[in-house]
């Protein structure tokens, strides 16, 4: 199984090179402004959420071990 730690970590390590890029493919005209826009938002909610719900366990996990 991969984790979530792991999960966050890849998506955050793929976050890194689009931001380098992104903005010399729209230049260059490879990638539409737009969709780079779209898809460096959703990567990044990817990222939130993946945290999100890892915070959550966490919280979860301590709430048990007290039960």
């Amino acid at each position: 199984m991969i984790t979530l730690v792991e999960q966050i970590a890849e998506a955050q390590r793929e976050l890194a090179p689009r931001r380098k890029r992104y903005s010399g493919w729209v230049k260059a005209g490879k990638l539409d402004a737009g969709d780079a826009t779209y898809q460096m938002r959703v990567m990044e909610a990817i990222v939130r959420t993946l945290m999100r719900l890892d915070a959550e366990q966490r919280q979860l996990s301590l709430f048990n071990q007290g039960a």
